[in-house]
């Protein structure tokens, strides 16, 4: 594939296929070009200005594509896209009982998740951190609603040990916790594990306050026989 700008012959990798913004598989609509010339071997740059074609979106955004360099050091003649944006963080998939149970924990859990996109992972490994303290003593405190403020006094390895009765919340948060800290300190303790393994204990704690609030609610439901 290649585009003319300004007489000169650009050829390129491929378009985006989905839109940053509202995440569909899309045929994007080229809508404005434009090229950036830079010295030495450092590498030209373009941009193509799209425009989503769904009705729902209809929204513009930039390809910019840049040129990289072979095992010899020289610059390839292809450019090769490199990112799209503005981008509209996708929502993660959280329970609705965990949205209930606590707005913070998806709001900050959320812009972890759009840091994380942008390859702020020293960010977004802190945000992940801090959603799960939100999220363990929000559930502590629906269960103790009388703690309320020793709950939120608390450290939060003392708060998982000391009023997380579930057996797979309490471990699954508990070790969270420890892949959170090191996100947090200088030196790792975990270096065998990565954010993505926080992600993975972040979501089976979710799980398991998602199946505790439900047993919770049908026992209390149903707690005689017809």
């Amino acid at each position: 594939m290649h585009i003319d700008i300004n007489n000169i012959r650009y050829p390129y990798s491929s378009i985006p296929d989905t839109c940053p913004l509202c995440h569909h598989g899309i045929d994007p609509r080229l809508i404005g070009t434009n090229a950036i010339e830079r010295e030495g071997h450092r590498g030209n740059i373009l941009q193509f200005i799209f425009r989503c074609p769904r009705q729902d979106c209809q929204h513009a955004f930039i390809a910019t594509y840049w040129q990289g360099h072979d095992f010899r050091g020289t610059l390839e003649k292809n450019f090769s896209l490199r990112n799209t944006s503005p981008y509209r963080g996708k929502e993660p998939v959280i329970p609705e009982e965990v949205k209930k149970l606590s707005a913070n924990f998806v709001e900050i859990y959320s812009q972890a998740h759009t840091a994380e996109h942008y390859g702020l992972n020293q960010i977004a490994g802190v945000g992940y951190r801090k959603s799960l303290e939100f999220l363990v003593k929000d559930y502590c405190i629906s269960k103790n609603p009388d703690k309320e403020q020793e709950i939120k006094a608390k450290f939060l390895g003392a708060c998982i040990n000391e009023f997380v009765d579930d057996t797979n919340v309490k471990e699954c948060a508990k070790r969270a916790a420890w892949l959170g800290n090191d996100e947090s300190h200088y030196v790792r303790k975990w270096e065998d594990k990565e954010i993505k393994d926080l992600k993975i204990l972040l979501e089976l704690t979710m799980a398991w306050i998602r199946n505790h609030v439900l047993t919770a609610q049908y026992l209390a439901d149903m707690d005689t026989a017809t």
